[in-house]
């Protein structure tokens, strides 16, 4: 990246220019774990929760807030298609919203911790026909929602009574 006068930019650089050009609000998605067998990433995007932080620190470090997008998917999740990660394979739709909880709040304190000022947190990306595997408006998609946005609430109340993080849901089109 560059600056307007030419200059290369490092991460770091990049985020500050955004943040002088008027942005205020850096987008992360988050896939589960968006590698094969071989660690070599699916190619629909490949930000673990690794690359979020990283990339949140620096658009922290720049004065922007961040929005979290989780996908609970290894692969871009859209209104066509709304797989569960690899590591979720077997588990029930009952059991899917208790899942969605645990990888949530797992997920947001460690970008917490990691001094990433996490302001919105998207549950589930593109959500019209279903999320991590679930769909049909069924009460196990519903749960998942409910339960992911009861997961956001939670890291808010436990980090930071003052934090203000905020729970929306992302229906395409």
């Amino acid at each position: 990246y560059y600056d307007f006068a030419g200059n290369e930019l490092d991460n770091q650089g990049f985020f500050n220019l955004l943040k002088d050009s008027g942005i205020n609000y850096v987008r992360i998605r988050v896939w589960n774990n968006p590698y094969d067998a071989d660690g070599n990433g699916y190619g629909g995007g490949n930000n673990d929760l690794d690359k979020a932080i990283k990339m949140g620190q620096w658009a922290t470090k720049a004065g922007m807030r961040v929005l979290i997008d989780f996908h609970y998917s290894d692969f871009w999740a859209d209104p066509g298609k709304q797989q569960a990660p690899k590591a979720w394979a077997n588990v029930s739709s009952e059991e899917k919203a208790d899942v969605v909880y645990s990888y949530t709040v797992e997920s947001l304190e460690a970008l917490v911790n990691a001094g990433v000022d996490v302001g919105m947190v998207q549950v589930g990306n593109e959500t019209n026909n279903g999320i991590a595997g679930e769909s049909g408006w069924s009460d196990s998609m519903l749960n998942v929602f409910k339960k992911g946005c009861e997961a956001v609430h939670a890291v808010k109340n436990t980090n930071n009574e003052d934090t203000d993080i905020l729970a929306v849901l992302h229906f395409a089109n």
